[in-house]
């Protein structure tokens, strides 16, 4: 082979390799990021909004159930997530380290300024649904015992009443709750009243521990379909501790620019998910077995949010 050939051939190669280059580097489509935390009714909304998103033609990365609030939190300050679902008595009390608002539009309209003024986080329209804290008993150790509200607990508890079953004022709350500002300390203290003992435990494992007897009390969230299911009743917070807890989804603003859609897209769903549509949403998965994608694609078809 002449140099003049072996020089021609060598600067083929060179363009041929170069354009191969160029074509696999071409930039790819930005995914957005969906995360969730790790209990049931953030699982499926994780899912309503990938499988509404990726209808639409927005590429997603499934990111759910990555961890509790703080997890969450950080991961979408830092960029790691594009959009979780919030709520907004959690971002008035751990973010903004504000006092509890009790009124859903306030509540809402005083986190969304704030996150986007100071963070460049978005809500996009919020849910009916209000998955506030609650405490809860044994529909018939309640019935028994006349505890209709959290004061009617506290003075139970201070007055020696004899404890149901497992024979101490015991209590069951997940790890979030235990250590929140509008969690099991201030509770107890707005209300003064102390638990003989409390025991922590994963989300979602203090229904059936209630259930089961192991404990007299718990705590759970208000759209969670095992409280009818287990027979358990909701106290009423009549001295107003636990603020609203309406939901929506957050989205990073450079997610938001890139793919402005996505608020066309999520806010007419966030704003047919009622009480009643969350709580059998999370009795699909809790009781039935369904898993939360399933739960998720099936729901939004039959509203038509989805082909």
């Amino acid at each position: 082979m002449t140099i003049k050939r072996f020089a021609a051939l060598s600067a083929g190669l060179i363009l041929l390799v170069g354009s191969l280059f160029v074509i696999g580097c071409e930039p790819e489509e930005p995914v957005v990021s969906v995360g969730s935390k790790e209990f049931t009714e953030q699982l499926v909304l994780g899912q309503i909004a990938i499988k509404a998103l990726e209808d639409a033609g927005i590429p997603t990365a499934d990111e759910t159930n990555l961890g509790g609030t703080v997890v969450c939190r950080e991961a979408l300050n830092r960029g790691d997530l594009d959009l979780y679902w919030e709520y907004t008595g959690t971002a008035l009390v751990e973010f903004k380290e504000a006092e509890p608002i009790f009124d859903a539009d306030e509540a809402y309209e005083t986190v969304a300024t704030w996150d986007q003024e100071e963070n460049d986080l978005h809500w996009l329209d919020k849910t009916p649904f209000d998955n506030t804290y609650t405490i809860m008993m044994r529909q018939e150790d309640a019935d028994e015992l006349g505890i209709e509200t959290i004061s009617d607990l506290a003075d139970a508890i201070n007055e020696d009443v004899e404890a149901p079953e497992p024979g101490e004022w015991t209590f069951a709350t997940n790890h979030e709750y235990e250590a929140r500002d509008d969690g099991l300390p201030e509770l107890q203290e707005h209300y003064g009243f102390e638990f003989e003992d409390f025991e922590v435990m994963d989300t979602g494992i203090t229904y059936g521990a209630l259930n089961e007897k192991e404990h007299a009390a718990a705590m759970g969230f208000a759209t969670d379909a095992r409280i009818a299911e287990y027979g358990l009743v909701t106290l009423v917070d009549d001295q107003d501790f636990h603020p609203v807890y309406n939901c929506a989804p957050v989205v990073r603003g450079d997610a938001l620019e890139e793919y402005p859609e996505i608020a066309e897209v999520l806010n007419p769903i966030a704003v047919e998910l009622t009480p009643e549509v969350m709580s059998d949403l999370n009795l699909k998965v809790d009781v039935e077995g369904y898993e939360p994608f399933e739960v998720a694609e099936e729901w939004l078809r039959e509203e038509g949010f989805i082909e």
